[in-house]
């Protein structure tokens, strides 16, 4: 296969990335616009619970046993080997996998509901009958959301990221606009998350009609008991790891609600759902990068190595800004956004998980390397050590540091995972490639410690005329020192194209 061309060419690899970051972007925009209203007409605590929602609906997820993800590698290996005959049998087999083993989490999952409601979570008595049947529903969605990362698998192994995307917005924005006009006519968090699970349905059968436009065997159930087995066995460390990650991802919150107060998420949670979300960024290279890695390693070592390399060298040269403008105007843009108080509260922990988000969006590269190039065992192993750790120094630190010594563990322990990644990633490709990366890389990365001098700036005024002066001074060095020759080029293209067009429509 020539990496070049086809699926896995540099052009495709751009365009389906582009098309994961409006999948993932657009309905991050919609949540800035949408969370002061939401937190205004809900209420803290009511807020604080809607974020448990989302949060219990995004965990829902893993529960596919990694076969969404191991689908994505089976089926792209049927196309690429022309057998998809044998499609049918691998979606089907798996679907009934994921589905049998949701609804057996749904159903002991829902004898656990009146407990989370009334002795996990501090809810305050008078909203613990609305939070109870809330928590119902969200469980009732379990098969749902969990075979619907496997319908999304067959697309993703089709490389249709432009069907997925569109699906995604349409997903992510009604994540937001159903409570905004639900609350025109309720606040009652139990209506407005059955509308949010009727969303979840609809979105399910979108999936399918697209699986079935693409493959019109796949309307065909063929379950076969004999793919039982290797299905499981590649999927083993994928679950692992399904598992653990949401305890990394969400049990931050869990804690706030569990040891401090409902009231406490929102304070914590916001910053949270901002920040992360820039992970939108790694999160589309590395999905699009995951099959690459795949299909490139074993025949085309060193196309694997340009690609990693590039994707690593590309997340800083966007992160670095990024992360800066966050650290020296954490306060002033809460301020602006939500107030005073909810500034006062949350500006520390929306820098501390800044810093946090910045090492976290490296690990992506490396991340998708190694489970790429099937060797998910290694970081779900890693995800292990790390996990009992991870829990106790949250536990200890939300009880006697609240929820910024919560944020502290969550950025340190990102950092550590990080550093791990790439040592394993360096050990993994020793005999095959090697990512020496260029002095600059360095160099650009010893620009963020320097970076956050404006912080500690008091006025606004000379803090804004300070941070342009910086940046100024970073964009020079990455165009100087960081970008190679064909790069510049192509950026002067991309300019030159656009500045085209603006004369055109003007």
């Amino acid at each position: 296969m020539n990496k070049e061309d086809g699926l896995y060419s540099g052009k495709r690899i751009a365009k389906n990335t582009i098309f994961n970051l409006f999948g993932y972007g657009l309905p991050l925009l919609l949540a800035i616009i949408v969370f002061p209203i939401l937190i205004k007409n809900l209420g803290v605590e009511k807020f604080g619970i809607l974020n448990l929602a989302w949060i219990i609906i995004g965990y829902f997820s893993f529960f596919d046993l990694g076969i969404g993800r191991a689908l994505t590698k089976m089926i792209s290996e049927k196309i690429g080997g022309n057998k998809t005959n044998e499609i049918p049998s691998v979606f089907w087999t798996s679907f009934f996998l994921m589905l049998i083993f949701s609804i057996f989490i749904t159903i002991v999952l829902l004898f656990s509901v009146p407990y989370l409601a009334q002795s996990v979570f501090k809810i305050s008595t008078s909203l613990q009958e609305e939070a109870t049947n809330t928590f119902y529903v969200l469980i009732l969605t379990i098969p749902i959301v969990t075979t619907t990362a496997g319908i999304r698998g067959v697309l993703e192994a089709y490389q249709k990221f432009g069907i997925i995307s569109v699906i995604r917005i349409i997903l992510g924005t009604s994540s937001f606009l159903v409570p905004l006009v639900s609350l025109f006519f309720t606040k009652n968090l139990f209506l407005i998350v059955i509308f949010l699970a009727i969303i979840r349905v609809v979105i399910w059968l979108l999936y399918f009609t697209q699986i079935f436009k693409l493959n019109k065997n796949l309307k065909r159930i063929d379950f076969r008991t004999e793919l039982l087995k290797p299905i499981i066995k590649f999927g083993g460390w994928l679950t692992l790891s399904n598992i653990i990650v949401p305890f990394f991802i969400y049990s931050d919150r869990f804690l706030i609600g569990a040891l401090i107060s409902a009231e406490a998420i929102t304070y914590y949670a916001t910053p949270y759902e901002v920040v992360s979300k820039l992970l939108i960024i790694p999160g589309a290279i590395a999905g699009v990068l995951f099959p690459a890695f795949s299909a490139s390693y074993v025949s085309d070592p060193n196309f694997a190595k340009k690609m990693s390399i590039k994707a690593v060298k590309y997340i800083l040269i966007v992160f670095i800004p990024i992360i800066f403008i966050l650290l020296v105007f954490a306060n002033e843009g809460l301020e602006i956004w939500l107030g005073t108080e909810f500034a006062n509260k949350s500006s520390v922990i929306l820098r501390i998980l800044a810093v946090g988000i910045f090492f976290n969006s490296l690990a992506y590269i490396p991340y998708a390397f190694i489970e790429g190039i099937g060797r998910p065992d290694i970081t779900a192993k890693v995800q292990l050590v790390e996990l009992p750790i991870f829990l106790i120094a949250m536990w200890y630190m939300a009880i006697y540091n609240g929820i910024s010594g919560v944020a502290l563990v969550w950025m340190i322990r990102v950092v550590i995972d990080t550093s791990i990644l790439f040592f394993i990633l360096s050990k993994i490709t020793s005999s095959k490639i090697k990512l020496n990366f260029n002095r600059n890389y360095l160099i650009v990365f010893s620009l963020l410690i320097m970076l956050v001098s404006p912080i500690f700036i008091g006025s606004i005024s000379i803090k804004i005329v300070f941070s342009i002066s910086v940046l100024l001074f970073y964009l020079f060095a990455i165009w100087n020192y960081f970008l190679l020759k064909d790069e510049k080029e192509y950026i002067r293209s991309m300019l030159n194209y656009f500045s085209k067009k603006q004369i055109k429509i003007q």
